[in-house]
């Protein structure tokens, strides 16, 4: 079977979009080299593609659950996913969610969007299959803001992640389901994606542990991609034991589907093993910057600066620092997310130019969705496209590589900072939730501007790869709030053993 031979208009049609500009002279010669270019096409059509392995396992797709089973908006599907055969691993006997995001064969994947609302994967993300290797149960697929461009939680199209602890407030995006599971007790462990805070933002917001795990640490394979940069997936859960107990099940290199995010090798941790409850020995730096982001409230200033105190107490040796470049993570971050982000969206999800496996049906599924239904794209998400586009038809791409550039500064930066100091720590967020926005069709300017004003702390981190973890810390005007660590590159160990002495001394 042959492939579809573009026509004369077809041929005119990409000649003007791609500014190549033929003469007529040229199409009529051009027509017939391009027929016989395809003709290796429709060879490769027959070749019958190597397709991954899923582990042997219980499927069964449920249904969204009623407003009255889940108040809070978490779950977009429960489901039966768990080994066919009795597994006695370090996740037996847990239920676990995982974001709408992330592959679970035989269970739709829709992103929380409209455009992929019948895509049904056929493949097991890495995770999941570890998950379930490890005897992990998984029970829900969970919500997050359409495509994950958003961190509030609120542009999902099953609706907004309201906040466990005060419903008319949201509960941090993206992985708002996530964290709402968590705190909720409908899940033990959840997995939640993080391109520019969206485990730590709704884990700081919903009062709730978020571990972002050091950049390919953890395969991000088999999950909707957003820049390969800038692409985490990781663990949320009520305490650190819960969440270094599930690093340890995901954590490693997957060698069957050959993530580019990830290093050549990496070596096995037991992360249980450095929950010490001691800080003793630790160099703490604490970065000024981090408190003084035009979006920083007194209150929650207050409340990590009194959790710090609490660090010298035991043991650490706390000493503030000055980061300058820390400023710039917002402008930078942006254009990678917006440029990057929709870059990859328009290649299915799936990033040319790397040696993974791809996932073909993703990729076809996402592409057709685009040319059809783009239009339902969240609000926040069609800006994101808009201004992409603009960006790589006026500039070139020039100030997509200027900030990936400047990430490499601010990489540096903070590596030469890691030198000196164990762990770095601010507010994970510069505030508390937001209260639910009003709909697009209500306002669409103050839908759209709560997207991404609470991401200046946790964003540096997505650019420049380090582990980072949110723990809860004191409460103010009655929502949570998150004390950050972040520490040198696969030393997650240190991060969670951070996280779990102040978790245990409050």
């Amino acid at each position: 079977m042959t492939l579809r031979r573009p026509s004369r208009s077809d041929l005119i049609n990409i000649s003007e979009s791609t500014h190549v500009h033929l003469t007529e002279h040229e199409l009529s010669v051009v027509e017939q080299m391009i027929a016989d270019n395809l003709v290796h096409y429709d060879v490769l059509d027959q070749i019958p593609e190597v397709i991954q392995t899923n582990v042997a396992a219980i499927r069964i797709p449920g249904s969204r659950p009623t407003r009255e089973h889940d108040p809070f908006n978490a779950i977009v599907r429960t489901c039966d996913v768990r080994s066919a055969a009795p597994i006695e691993g370090s996740l037996s006997g847990m239920k676990i969610g995982v974001k709408d995001t992330i592959c679970v064969a035989g269970i739709p994947t829709t992103c929380g969007s409209k455009l992929l609302y019948d895509y049904v994967p056929d493949v097991d993300a890495p995770i999941v299959s570890r998950i379930i290797n490890a005897g992990g149960h998984i029970t829900a697929m969970l919500n997050t803001d359409d495509f994950a461009f958003s961190g509030a939680g609120h542009t999902s199209t099953y609706g907004p992640g309201l906040n466990p602890r005060n419903a008319k407030h949201v509960a941090g995006g993206s992985s708002c389901g996530s964290a709402i599971a968590v705190a909720t007790g409908q899940v033990d462990i959840a997995i939640g994606g993080d391109q520019g805070g969206s485990i730590r933002i709704p884990a700081s917001w919903s009062g709730i542990v978020g571990h972002k795990p050091t950049h390919g640490l953890v395969p991000y394979s088999g999950i909707a991609g957003y820049d390969l940069t800038l692409d985490h997936i990781g663990p949320m859960a009520k305490n650190v034991e819960s969440v270094a107990l599930m690093l340890s099940a995901i954590a490693g290199k997957d060698e069957a589907w050959s993530d580019p995010r990830q290093p050549d090798s990496i070596e096995k941790v037991d992360y249980t093993a450095a929950l010490s409850g001691s800080l003793r020995g630790l160099r703490i730096a604490v970065v000024e910057e981090g408190f003084n982001t035009p979006w920083s409230m007194p209150q929650v200033n207050e409340a990590v600066r009194e959790a710090i105190k609490l660090l010298e107490h035991l043991g650490a040796t706390v000493q503030s620092i000055s980061v300058p470049e820390h400023n710039h993570v917002v402008p930078i971050w942006n254009s990678i997310a917006t440029e990057g982000g929709i870059d990859t969206f328009f290649h299915g999800l799936n990033a040319y130019g790397t040696k993974a496996w791809y996932n073909t049906r993703q990729m076809s599924a996402m592409s057709k969705a685009i040319k059809s239904n783009a239009s339902d794209f969240s609000p926040t998400a069609k800006v994101s496209v808009m201004v992409a586009h603009y960006m790589k038809e006026q500039y070139h791409g020039v100030f997509y590589g200027r900030a990936r550039n400047l990430a490499r500064q601010l990489t540096a930066v903070y590596d030469e900072v890691f030198k000196r100091f164990d762990l770095v720590v601010m507010p994970t967020t510069p505030q508390t939730a937001h209260e639910v926005p009003p709909m697009p069709e209500v306002d669409r300017a103050a839908h759209i501007s709560q997207a991404l004003n609470m991401l200046c702390n946790t964003a540096a981190f997505n650019l420049t790869g380090h582990p980072s973890i949110s723990v809860p810390c004191k409460d103010v005007v009655g929502l949570p709030v998150g004390l950050m660590f972040t520490g040198r590159y696969f030393d997650d160990a240190t991060v969670l053993r951070a996280a779990h002495a102040y978790q245990i001394a409050q």
